[in-house]
């Protein structure tokens, strides 16, 4: 417990001691430099989360890193844990805009940082905003925009690989960009298992791209399980 309230105050403190940064990157944006404010953001974000990962005691392992598109792509990952957050920022390639759930925009401070990465909140319990959330992920990624996208949207918590929800995929078929699957294994074991922080083992598994320029209507229908038998291969047996 001591090991989870020392994370929570890290957490804290490091919102606040950014502020200035966050206040910073945000006029600039304002002001139509987001080319030139980039760099700074990215850094700021990367090393926010690898602290969030090295406080919690957490070591991750990636493979396949050379699997990581230079063009626009949607990247596709399962969710066991809060911590897929600050792993996928870390260790897939530069830090992207994320399809999240609305709860995590009411966090005060992270909701700054995940706007400046131009996140997209979900409401699953609104179609409405669901929908929109779904049309706002395709314009993003339209104007060139990589995101990571969590279609199962729940954690797993450690539990089977839930069904991918067809709908999450509309921003890569829509925009004819590659997915990127992504296999996150063990994330849970740093907090849902025991339900405090605690240190692990965390596996990342970066699949080959798949590409969705000119896929048939069936292809398309068929993504989202080619997807999950995809990431569900990089998990360890």
């Amino acid at each position: 417990m001591i090991h989870t309230i020392l994370w929570a105050t890290y957490l804290i403190l490091y919102l606040i001691a950014v502020i200035p940064l966050l206040l910073y990157c945000r006029y600039q944006i304002q002001k139509g430099n987001r080319d030139k404010i980039t760099p700074l953001l990215h850094r700021t974000v990367v090393h926010w989360a690898n602290r969030l990962i090295w406080a919690a005691g957490a070591k991750i392992e990636v493979t396949g890193e050379e699997n990581i598109p230079e063009e626009t792509a949607v990247y596709v990952a399962n969710h066991q844990s809060y911590f897929d957050i600050p792993v996928v920022l870390t260790r897939t390639g530069k830090p992207r805009a994320l399809m999240a759930k609305d709860s995590l925009s009411k966090i005060p401070g992270l909701r700054g940082w995940m706007d400046l990465l131009q996140c997209v909140y979900v409401n699953r319990s609104d179609e409405k905003a669901s929908m929109r959330a779904l049309m706002d992920s395709t314009k993003l990624v339209k104007s060139g925009e990589s995101m990571t996208i969590f279609p199962e949207g729940t954690r797993s918590k450690g539990g089977p690989i839930g069904e991918f929800k067809g709908g999450a995929f509309r921003a890569a078929t829509s925009a004819k960009v590659p997915v990127v699957p992504i296999t996150i294994d063990g994330t849970w074991h740093l907090f849902e298992e025991r339900g405090r922080i605690h240190g692990g083992t965390v596996r990342v598994v970066i699949h080959p791209p798949i590409p969705t320029a000119g896929m048939s209507r069936q292809q398309v229908r068929e993504l989202p399980e080619l997807v999950r038998q995809q990431i569900l291969s990089g998990m360890q047996k």
